[in-house]
């Protein structure tokens, strides 16, 4: 019984984990993408305006 909640456990721990590292690389690969259109003569703005 406890070798099984201890399992439960580190399961949602990792799963946790590795969302976390995907969100990370994600805000990372879209940073880097703005960063290299800005320096190609691109602007890059946010969809959302001030009314």
């Amino acid at each position: 019984m406890h070798t099984t909640i201890s399992f439960t456990f580190a399961t949602a721990a990792l799963a946790l984990l590795l969302q976390g590292c995907g969100f990370l690389a994600g805000t990372a690969i879209g940073g880097t993408a703005g960063y290299l259109l800005h320096q190609e003569g691109y602007e890059v703005q946010s969809p959302v305006t001030h009314s």
